[in-house]
């Protein structure tokens, strides 16, 4: 068992000189890196003593600075809360009533939100004074992280977790992914996402270097695949969307990996990744920040779309009726998965942690079936499905084949309460050419796919669609336009 933090003190003491992390801004090797999550340990040991379990929030641009203060926390016993730039004030206001930290650290640009407050900016805090208390350490199963879900569909939750649900997982996400000390792995997303924070760690935790952008510009990251030595890259779909869109035809032959999470990829943009990074191993990988990884897939594997590929080592995965009993091959049931890695629960929501285990299972409410070749195949989450006059309908499979449709970039379905069908389904749509779509023609178009029940009963274009911090369409936002009369 493993805690976060530990393998960095054996970085810095056998490979001192090695580059840990590099920006734009310059390079820091893991001696400079470890010294200063040590005197960052120190300083908050005088502003907050006994910090065993303490909650300490904070709210800092993408940067190194970032990383230090979270290992600082996390690996002296405290619980690290990031904040999220992006969260609205009522939206921050609402995490802070919810986390109740005992302490909140701000980059000096925010300064003015945490009036009040046990509040201290990063800068002052690296001007206290050292404390000389005796050290604290974490134990394996202590929480160390409460990250806030993105809230496509609700309120963002805090989900807990300890620290061996992800130190235990490195080495198995070295081994599945072919990562080694010598690679320079990029996370252009933000640290504040669960899926490019753990890439971050985990990079620092096997000895590798990680290249960090405080924003993802497209261009920029496009030229550092370029012109750098970057072997590994992590994104979110829509992340290689813009990619995409500024390469101008260019390839990027150096990188080795790309690793995808977050979001249903598109099979003709998975397919595209693979012409644009010739060089490179293209993975997707199921899974949750409840979850963490659940199972793995190379793109170029010949399986049926929707299949979530090969369970991590060291985790099952098993499709559940309602009831409890193990579907039959074909049948669509709540894919629930057992695994050492976890998370611990919701914060203060017992009745929302009931609802993710049973027993040794846990789900997170994605719907599936296995196949006759045994492959298990997603079929979209719990929550989206509709019931139209009695009739289940999936959201995802009906987007599935609205994307073929050449004229479509982007489609949501929802539905909607209606007095005669009890809900009917609704698509939300944008133009790839940014013309008026045909809507009849698409309509058409899906005739031959699907049967008619499963339908959109109305459509709307929309000249782009909202986006969460983790680059997830903000389904919760997508309300139906109030007519004019």
């Amino acid at each position: 068992m493993a805690c976060i933090g530990e393998q960095l003190k054996q970085m810095a003491e056998y490979a001192p000189d090695r580059i840990a992390i590099e920006t734009n801004d310059g390079k820091i090797s893991y001696r400079d890196l470890y010294q200063s999550i040590r005197s960052l340990q120190r300083n908050l040991a005088y502003k907050l003593p006994n910090k065993k379990g303490k909650r300490i929030g904070f709210l800092l641009p993408n940067s190194p600075r970032w990383l230090e203060l979270f290992i600082a926390i996390s690996s002296s016993g405290g619980i690290a809360i990031p904040f999220d730039p992006k969260w609205s004030m009522s939206q921050l206001q609402d995490v802070i009533n919810d986390a109740e930290p005992d302490l909140i650290i701000y980059d000096s640009t925010f300064s003015g939100l945490f009036e009040n407050m046990k509040a201290i900016s990063i800068t002052d805090l690296g001007a206290s004074a050292p404390s000389e208390r005796k050290e604290e350490h974490a134990a394996d199963q202590d929480p160390f992280y409460i990250g806030y879900t993105s809230g496509t569909t609700g309120r963002p939750k805090g989900f807990i977790r300890s620290h061996a649900s992800w130190a235990d997982c490195f080495s198995v996400g070295q081994e599945v992914f072919s990562l080694d000390v010598a690679d320079r792995i990029l996370c252009p997303g933000p640290l504040v996402h669960s899926h490019f924070l753990y890439a971050a760690v985990q990079s620092l935790h096997i000895g590798a270097t990680l290249y960090l952008t405080e924003t993802f510009e497209e261009k920029e990251v496009w030229g550092l695949l370029q012109k750098s030595d970057i072997t590994v890259l992590y994104i979110v779909p829509t992340m290689f969307e813009a990619l995409n869109r500024v390469r101008k035809g260019e390839a990027a032959p150096k990188l080795q990996a790309l690793i995808s999470s977050g979001a249903k990829w598109e099979k003709q943009s998975k397919q595209q990744a693979v012409q644009v990074f010739p060089n490179a191993t293209v993975y997707e990988f199921y899974g949750a920040s409840e979850l963490s990884f659940v199972s793995y897939r190379n793109v170029e594997e010949k399986l049926p779309e929707g299949a979530i590929g090969t369970p991590f080592p060291g985790v099952e995965i098993a499709i559940f009726s309602n009831e409890g009993k193990r579907v039959k091959q074909g049948e669509v049931g709540n894919l629930y998965v057992k695994s050492p890695w976890t998370f611990d629960g919701y914060l203060n929501l017992p009745e929302e942690t009931e609802k993710v285990f049973d027993g040794d299972w846990a789900t997170v409410g994605d719907l599936a079936f296995e196949n006759e070749e045994g492959h298990v195949i997603l079929v979209g989450r719990k929550q989206n499905m509709i019931i139209s006059g009695g009739l289940n309908i999936y959201p995802e499979e009906v987007e599935q084949v609205i994307r073929k449709h050449p004229a479509i970039e982007e489609v949501v379905v929802k539905g909607i309460a209606d007095d005669y069908w009890g809900e009917k389904a609704v698509a939300f749509v944008t133009a790839v050419q940014k013309e008026p779509l045909v809507i009849e023609e698409i309509k058409g178009h899906l005739a031959d796919f699907l049967p008619k029940y499963k339908c959109p009963k109305e459509w709307f274009e929309l000249e782009a669609f909202p986006y969460t911090s983790s680059g997830k369409i903000a389904r919760k936002e997508l309300q139906i336009p109030v007519r004019s009369e």
